[in-house]
């Protein structure tokens, strides 16, 4: 894991909260498998080839960044002592504009149509979808939340399924307080997913107030509310 939360200092914060930030806002423009696998390598440290991984990725793909996010990349390789900078950043295309992804968002994997969205599980199955109850909250989202919920960081978990590139799949949607290591969290998600068999799973791990992509606002108004504080 990354350090201590309470051991970052303003730089550090800087640094893990700015890359967190340039992944969300990645999230279904570059390869599942890809936003997966750098959020695995920021939460567990592993930051020296994380850049490259980037802008890379980033380059091949025409996704453009801002000039913040290549700051902040850069700023990686200074902090980590790294000569040059990331490869391909001078490829990168910059951007100020987060553009929508074109992926559909439901809440329910076979049924959407009986499935209202925003649908809030907090207080049960209701009663003209309890037939569907099994699969609304299965056990992989119940092993998601039960993991995430132990921290009292967190505000909020939904989940939606996606379609639209690739193969149809989980979008886990976690709300956290200010001042939380949301890649930390990120991790834990993946983790627990994984474990059911989930590949390459899709966290997203936010702040309360945050202004976010087009992509995790489309996911949100479909998704279904599993658990709140």
């Amino acid at each position: 894991m990354s350090a201590g939360w309470a051991e970052l200092d303003d730089r550090a914060w800087r640094l893990y909260g700015g890359v967190h930030r340039l992944l969300l806002r990645l999230a279904g423009q570059l390869p599942d498998e890809l936003i997966t696998r750098a959020r695995t390598m920021l939460a567990e440290g592993d930051l020296a080839y994380l850049p490259d991984t980037v802008t890379i990725a980033a380059a091949e793909a025409g996704v453009g960044l801002t000039a913040q996010e290549v700051g902040v990349l850069r700023e990686v390789f200074v902090a980590l002592g790294l000569e040059g900078e990331p490869t391909a950043a001078d490829e990168i295309t910059l951007t100020t504009t987060t553009p929508a992804t074109g992926h559909i968002f439901s809440p329910d994997s076979a049924r959407p149509a009986r499935v209202p969205a925003g649908l809030d599980l907090t207080d049960g199955v209701p009663g003209e979808v309890a037939d569907l109850e099994d699969d609304l909250f299965d056990l992989t989202d119940h092993l998601v939340v039960d993991a995430l919920s132990e921290n009292a960081g967190v505000v909020a978990v939904r989940r939606a399924w996606r379609d639209g590139s690739g193969e149809r799949r989980r979008v886990y949607l976690v709300e956290v307080d200010p001042g939380v290591p949301a890649w930390e969290l990120a991790l834990e998600g993946q983790k627990e997913a994984a474990q059911m068999g989930e590949s390459d799973p899709q966290v997203e791990v936010y702040w309360s107030g945050d202004d976010l992509p087009p992509y995790h606002r489309s996911a949100i108004e479909a998704a279904i509310l599993l658990w709140r504080r």
